[in-house]
């Protein structure tokens, strides 16, 4: 590629040295933001360069600039455990450095949002003194490695998704030494338990090279029985084979969410199985998936720079051929699986060992703060210190606490209900499966609000009588997906300020992509619009129909004009 082509992150990265750049220099310095090149180095560390952008607008009255904040985000494998002397740092940190409050993502990592520059160190320290690291967990490289997060506890578990997912970060993970250097003073972390960095003084970029792949890298480990990952959703979804034991793997390639606004040449997609893998090879095939990634992904225009456009314009025979090519050696066909079902893990569960348990809590759209009706920062971190569970974080950003002692229960729901702090039964099932992104204030993409404005959407409805609709709803506030709404039941995503578009007919299970209903929609009248499509599925769905079957079965033309039909009668009966 000539240098003419390379996007302007690419010359950065390849002008990093190593993902060094100027930040220790730029730490330094007087001023509350770092230089634009900077910005992009900055994330490969694990920072978001932001702006407060409830603020703009009366700064800019005033004549100032912008309020320059960053956000922080941990690496996570599998969803965790944390323990409880990391859960005591992560409250510690937004208290001292972040805005109050932790950010449970939809990749299982906390984020600490309105950090300022001159807290960055310190943030990073602190993090990194309980072996939490941030390195990685943003960047053009292997993102957070998902899993369900009770994989390897849950009752008649046969399957380690922890252990693989941190074998999988590990063996990703950047050798570049600039991370210590930077934020710890050369001191790389060396308890042998620790498999999140790596140990080797070697800094060579063997798998990534100079400048790392084309754009983020997404896997994720599912299961057959609970796909509560959304294994499609993944640059590389891995699901194990397992009939009493571990016999291999499906592996699937080129899916991801995100599209960008008004670029009509980008879209959502899910993966598509490729191959089985064993488990002795399983980190050889994922390693020359990602090489195919870096030689062959877009360097030219991040819009398209995604693994999901090489498989979509090579097809899945072709990158299956350069795959076994780069491995030499053939590879079996995927296993014909079916994806049945998709957990919550809210509520209390029995684990696979005998008298330990784990309950799963809904954090609302993954924001851990107090409010009038619920402490639930306080009151977690406090529940934390008492029992001592380990802590875990799921795909639907809420929390599981784990290996708590069966005698231990009841005083452990005492101290949930003293804080307000919801399990399952309580909640909703539109709310339980209902998740937003981050959005507005802190994301420089959200067109439109989606984690401030979903609650209010579900009381909504709610008031309205539809609280127990089984029905998945994701938002977003702009096209990124990140809260994954293209395979939702109901997926909204913000295209302006208060207006919306609507889509419809995902599945349940997260293994269809669902169709554009209505563009352009007020934010007052999505629950009118949302009532009105449940409204149509009561009376006409089949027994047993989810409703995003239903939607997808009549299509949405058909959905429109049953909607223009019943429209109009309602308006001759008046």
């Amino acid at each position: 590629m000539s240098e003419e082509k390379k996007s302007k992150v690419e010359i950065a990265k390849e002008n990093s040295r190593g993902l060094r750049g100027t930040i220790r220099e730029e730490l330094n310095a007087e001023s509350d933001h770092f230089l634009k090149d900077t910005t992009h180095i900055l994330k490969f560390h694990g920072i978001y360069e932001q702006e407060d952008r409830d603020v703009r607008h009366e700064r800019k009255e005033a004549g100032e600039g912008k309020k320059y904040i960053f956000m922080v985000r941990t690496k996570n494998p599998g969803g965790g455990e944390l323990s409880s002397e990391q859960w005591e740092v992560l409250n510690k940190i937004t208290d001292l450095y972040g805005n109050g409050t932790l950010r449970i993502t939809t990749r299982e990592d906390i984020q600490f949002h309105g950090v300022g520059k001159k807290e960055l160190e310190g943030t990073i320290r602190l993090l990194n003194s309980e072996l939490i690291s941030t390195y990685g967990a943003c960047g053009d490289g292997n993102r957070n490695t998902v899993a369900c997060p009770v994989s390897n506890i849950r009752k008649g578990s046969i399957f380690d998704g922890q252990k693989w997912a941190q074998l999988i970060s590990k063996h990703l993970s950047f050798k570049s030494k600039a991370y210590y250097e930077i934020w710890l003073d050369g001191e790389l972390v060396t308890k042998e338990e620790d498999v999140r960095e790596p140990q080797s003084n070697d800094e060579t970029e063997t798998l990534y090279g100079k400048t790392y792949l084309p754009r983020k890298f997404k896997i994720g480990i599912g299961l057959s029985e609970d796909n509560c990952i959304d294994v499609h959703t993944h640059d590389i979804g891995i699901i194990p084979i397992l009939n009493g034991e571990l016999k291999g793997f499906n592996v699937l390639v080129g899916g991801g969410m995100g599209s960008t606004h008004k670029k009509i040449r980008t879209f959502p997609r899910l993966a598509d199985p490729i191959a089985g893998a064993s488990p002795e090879n399983l980190i050889d095939v994922i390693t020359r998936i990602v090489e195919i990634q870096r030689d062959h992904g877009d360097r030219s225009d991040r819009n398209y720079a995604r693994m999901k456009y090489v498989v979509e314009e090579w097809g899945v025979e072709r990158f299956k051929e350069e795959l076994e090519r780069r491995l030499g050696y053939g590879l079996l066909p995927p296993e014909a699986m079916e994806l049945r079902h998709t957990e919550s893990h809210l509520g209390w569960h029995e684990q696979n060992t005998l008298g330990l348990w784990y309950v799963g809590i809904f954090i609302e759209n993954g924001r851990l703060k107090d409010t009038e009706r619920a402490q639930v920062k306080t009151g977690l971190r406090e529940i934390v210190r008492r029992f001592r569970p380990g802590v875990r974080l799921t795909p639907s950003q809420d929390i599981i606490l784990a290996n708590i002692p069966e005698d231990r229960i009841e005083e452990i729901k005492d101290a949930l209900k003293h804080y307000g702090i919801k399990t399952g039964k309580e909640i909703s099932n539109l709310r339980r499966n209902s998740i937003a992104c981050p959005a507005l204030p802190t994301c420089g993409l959200a067109l439109a609000e989606a984690e401030r404005f979903l609650p209010y959407l579900i009381d909504e409805l709610e008031e309205r009588g539809y609280g127990n609709e089984e029905i998945k709803i994701r938002m977003s506030g702009c096209p990124n997906a990140c809260s994954r709404p293209p395979v939702a039941e109901i997926g909204i995503m913000g295209v302006s300020p208060k207006k919306y578009n609507l889509y419809v007919g995902g599945s349940f299970e997260g293994t269809r992509l669902n169709r554009l209903y209505e563009e352009l929609l007020d934010a007052g009248d999505l629950a009118d619009r949302i009532i009105e499509l449940i409204n149509m599925y009561h009376l006409n769905k089949r027994p047993g129909e989810r409703f995003g079957d239903f939607c997808n079965l009549v299509g949405v033309e058909n959905l429109k004009e049953l909607a223009r039909f019943r429209q109009k009668r309602a308006i001759e009966q008046r």
